[in-house]
């Protein structure tokens, strides 16, 4: 299988994929290549402002990921500190829908067992 280096074009982040998917991401974001992490960004700024469009999305995204650092707030230069907070507002968020308890079963007891039954 074929496989090529892409850079991404908000971060700079290089991936290693192949040909056709390079080709569907391009096709995706008006001819940009944009790494995996970056386009849940541009996804979530769509979703977050409802009627912004792909275009202006990613050209968001792209200025902040080429803001100077010293611009952007130090938790967001901290790749640990977002996962950390991903993962909080999971945790801290209720189940979508409880488990159901467990079946009971019923199981024939026979010579042996411990209670003296007999299947």
């Amino acid at each position: 299988m074929e496989v090529e280096a892409a850079k991404c074009e908000c971060c700079g982040f290089t991936e290693e994929c192949t040909p056709a998917y390079i080709a569907a991401v391009r096709a995706e974001y008006l001819g940009r290549w944009v790494c995996g992490l970056c386009a849940e960004a541009v996804g979530d700024e769509i979703r977050r402002e409802g009627t912004i469009t792909t275009a202006e999305a990613l050209d968001r995204h792209v200025a902040f990921a080429r803001a100077p650092r010293s611009r952007r707030a130090p938790a967001e230069d901290d790749l640990v500190a977002a996962v950390a907070r991903l993962l909080r507002r999971c945790l801290d968020s209720p189940p979508a829908s409880p488990a159901p308890p467990p079946q009971s079963r019923k199981v024939a007891a026979g010579p042996g067992c411990p209670d003296g039954a007999d299947a």
